[in-house]
């Protein structure tokens, strides 16, 4: 029979180390022995052992060592479960209507929590683990325990209490809802209606850490995040102390890193300006050749206007004396009227221009003086054997004599000390 359907009790159940399980099916009047090879575990409803009645769905054949007959089970449900899981799916369908598992309510965890809540039992290795991978990875953390019962009668009830008890009264910035692994049963506390309304009402964020990583709950999808384990809960919740020390040491050289080039490049600009004001002898010296060779283009070209304009009207008189025309005579000075014109107005402008050039170059000059930042409130030190400005205070030592120039005058002064 390649599929059969057969319920019974579980007697002599066993899980072998191959991964195999072995058990056999018995009712009032009749036995059969059963497998269930590795690999089927997660179809597996229910907590099986010996004594329960299960449902067992697969193929009927021989197990030809022995000539009898074996169910090969592809599934193994224990009674009563299947309205159980569809129950399951109702309550699940009808909380996601109300918009308890919208990723949008999902918040971000603190990245450093001084105070964390955990509710789970008082007894057992799951808080101690928790604890101690806290205290591990932060130990100036807090922790606030909400002690209570995680599964049998009354469980979701104590659950849904603590949390209350937290919200109101342990000031903390995270909470972790969690137990150890066991059946769909010993986890039912976890998908009951009141646990999940309850996490949903959290004021702070949450992590769901219930069984193993293949065990999900209500409660992994209303929380603002699933932890496979209750130790994975307490990792993701809190920041690891020494690689948290190697960023704040990276973040603190990139730092000064920054601040030490910041201060070369204004070294650099301030050495730039000072050598600009302390010594502008060489752009002075230039400025006044530019102005020099401009000045000279400019007089031989109003030389050579005077000069062209002279033999223009040589030229005009010579052929006024050659044909006396009187009409000719009246026209030609006309002409000679207006190229005297035209002649006064380009010397103007040829002997304006040096002048303005000379005043553009003078206020050049005047914004390099030294004399005109001083006149502003500056003042450059000197030292008094040499006359050399000092640009640093490296180049001063307690002692030392200097000349202070300011706007009217020069005073003495000696060194004291430096001060940053």
């Amino acid at each position: 029979f390649r599929s059969v359907r057969v319920e019974g009790e579980v007697s002599n159940y066993k899980l072998y180390p191959s991964g195999h399980r072995y058990f056999s099916l018995k009712d009032e009047g009749a036995q059969i022995r059963a497998v269930l090879f590795r690999g089927r575990d997660r179809f597996i409803y229910g907590d099986v052992r010996d004594g329960q009645t299960v449902v067992v769905s697969g193929s009927l054949g021989v197990y030809e060592k022995k000539g009898e007959y074996q169910i090969y089970a592809q599934s193994v449900e224990v009674r009563g479960l299947g309205n159980l899981l569809l129950e399951l799916e109702k309550r699940k369908a009808r909380l996601a209507a109300e918009g308890l598992f919208d990723p949008d309510r999902k918040r971000p965890l603190p990245a450093f929590p001084a105070r964390i809540g955990i509710v789970t039992s008082r007894q057992g290795a799951v808080l101690r683990d928790m604890v101690r991978v806290a205290r591990s990875r932060w130990p100036a953390v807090g922790i606030v325990l909400a002690p209570a019962q995680v599964q049998g009668e009354g469980a979701a009830e104590d659950i849904a209490a603590a949390l209350a008890a937290l919200y109101g009264h342990g000031n903390v910035e995270l909470i972790i809802v969690g137990r150890g692994g066991g059946s769909v049963e010993d986890l039912w506390a976890f998908n009951e209606e009141a646990v999940v309304r309850a996490i949903a009402a959290s004021p702070v964020p949450t992590i769901s850490a219930v069984g193993h990583e293949t065990d999900f709950t209500l409660a992994d999808l209303v929380a603002d995040l699933r932890a496979p384990t209750p130790t994975a809960a307490a990792q993701t919740a809190l920041p690891d102390r020494m690689e948290t020390a190697e960023r704040v040491t990276g973040l603190a050289l990139r730092a000064r890193r920054a601040e030490r080039n910041l201060r070369e490049t204004l070294r650099r600009e301030l050495r730039i300006a000072a050598g600009a004001i302390a010594d502008p002898r060489p752009l002075v010296r230039a400025r006044r050749y530019e102005l020099a060779k401009e000045t000279d283009a400019l007089a031989a070209g109003m030389q050579r206007l005077l000069r062209a304009g002279r033999e223009r009207l040589l030229g005009l008189t010579h052929e006024v004396r050659l044909g006396s025309p009187s009409a000719w005579v009246s026209r030609k000075r006309a002409e000679v009227a207006v190229l005297l014109e035209r002649a006064g107005r380009r010397i103007s402008t040829v002997r304006e221009e040096p002048r303005r050039r000379l005043g553009v170059y003078q206020g050049k000059l005047s914004a390099l003086d030294p004399t005109a930042v001083l006149s502003r409130g500056y003042a450059i030190a000197m030292r008094r054997s040499t006359g050399a400005a000092l640009r640093s205070k490296a180049e001063a030592a307690p002692g030392d004599q200097l000349d202070i120039r300011v706007s009217d005058g020069v005073f003495g002064a000696v060194v004291e000390g430096k001060t940053n």
